[in-house]
């Protein structure tokens, strides 16, 4: 753990921030399809359930792939395992490139499964590397600060997909891999230069350290509340530009530019949780999770009814402000409840199951879609999903705040 004082500009922030950098064009990748869905299913001839599993497959790469990797992580160098990664996601950008060109669709998926492997490296390792290097006193907030790059790579994919869609819709696959690897080479220098160790110096966990952690009551239910968030995020953000296209109308870029909005408030929103737990609530993590769902829970419903345009983009800034409130702290909250040595584990097994909300929420809704023929469905999904978590959050645990020499709360102290 860092012996920094209690700020965190000083050699530790290049690191965060090329780490930021390299896993945001990693989730632009990601995303970047559903930008496009139109370009994909007619070029493809594909229906809306096959169109979404370019989504999925790539979160499903992520679910099977988390665990193992945090294992990896936390006994290996990190940042070198980043380097694989990003080679990888070089590989398959071109793969995907190529087998989109060929209206390839399975060789396409099977390239969007592997990408989904080499990115969770990326997030794993950023999300380990970070928690490393900051102690409890502001933990969080850069936490918080990292796990914007998810967001912000979804902004990203979905502004500049349809722009880059001139020259083929999935030339932006290529466009990401090259970029990526710019990154890194940036990311080597950084972790160079910084005076603290970028993979946490810790014993060896044993395999029966490694079984207690993925079976911890605590673990999994800061778990399942990532899987809330995560499924009704990547829902919305999944669905929106096809609900604006179909009932408003508006044209695919302009679609695509709007609903960035969505994913662009968690920029905000994911560093203020941890701010806010880090700052407010003295450490306390469990309420920002409450009122994450108490605020998305309403906004969820009127996404689904409002009808103005004006309208619309304040309660999409709402819903999308409120549902990444918590998603800001859930890895340092896991890292937080178990021994320093299972951090990386503890996270996997977190992102893992967040993962798998993302994975299947899409899935879900591209089925609801198909037999009900309405967007109702999609909306009702993230409304019955975040006030779930507003029920589970009540009964969330905290971590030991005396463990690590938390500050006195400046905020109040009710418990929630």
């Amino acid at each position: 753990m860092s012996d920094h004082p209690d700020g965190w500009l000083d050699d530790r922030l290049p690191v965060v921030v090329t780490f930021w950098l390299l896993t945001t064009v990693g989730y632009a990748y990601i995303i970047v399809p559903s930008s496009v869905f139109p370009l994909v299913r007619e070029s493809m001839g594909i229906g809306p359930f096959a169109a979404s599993a370019l989504i999925s497959v790539t979160l499903a790469g992520q679910v099977v792939s988390n665990i193992p990797v945090g294992a990896l992580l936390d006994r290996y160098h990190n940042v070198r395992l980043v380097g694989w990664a990003t080679a990888g996601l070089l590989f398959v950008a071109v793969w995907g490139w190529y087998a989109a060109s060929a209206d390839a669709y399975w060789s396409l998926l099977g390239s969007r499964f592997l990408g989904g492997i080499v990115t969770v490296v990326m997030w794993t390792a950023g999300i380990t590397v970070t928690n490393g290097l900051y102690d409890l006193r502001s933990r969080a907030t850069v936490v918080g600060f990292f796990t914007t790059s998810a967001p912000a790579g979804f902004a990203l994919g979905q502004f500049t997909g349809p722009l880059l869609a001139t020259d083929g819709w999935a030339w932006s696959f290529v466009v990401y891999g090259v970029v990526c690897a710019g990154l890194y080479v940036a990311l080597v220098v950084a972790a160079w230069r910084c005076a603290e160790p970028t993979t946490p110096q810790t014993e060896t966990p044993t395999r029966a350290q490694f079984r207690r952690a993925l079976v911890d009551r605590q673990v999994w239910q800061v778990a399942i509340l990532a899987f809330v968030s995560f499924s009704a995020f990547l829902v919305l953000t999944n669905w929106m530009p096809s609900y604006l296209v179909s009932e408003f109308d508006y044209s695919l870029v302009f679609s695509g530019a709007f609903v960035a909005l969505f994913p662009a408030m968690g920029i905000a929103s994911r560093w203020g949780g941890g701010l806010l737990s880090d700052t407010w609530f003295g450490g306390r993590r469990r309420p920002v999770v409450f009122w994450s769902f108490l605020v998305a829970t309403p906004a969820f419903v009127a996404l689904g009814l409002v009808s103005d345009p004006l309208l619309l983009v304040f309660v999409l800034c709402v819903a999308g402000l409120s549902i990444q409130l918590g998603i800001g702290i859930f890895f340092a909250y896991a890292r937080e409840i178990v021994p320093p040595s299972l951090s990386a584990t503890a996270v996997s097994v977190t992102s893992a199951v967040a993962v798998l909300g993302a994975t299947v929420g899409p899935l879900v809704t591209g089925a609801l879609f198909e037999y009900t023929g309405s967007y109702v469905s999609v909306f009702g999904y993230a409304v019955v999903l975040s006030a779930l978590g507003l029920v589970l959050a009540r009964t969330a645990p905290e971590p030991s705040l005396e463990a690590e020499g938390a500050v006195e709360s400046t905020g109040p102290e009710q418990q929630l």
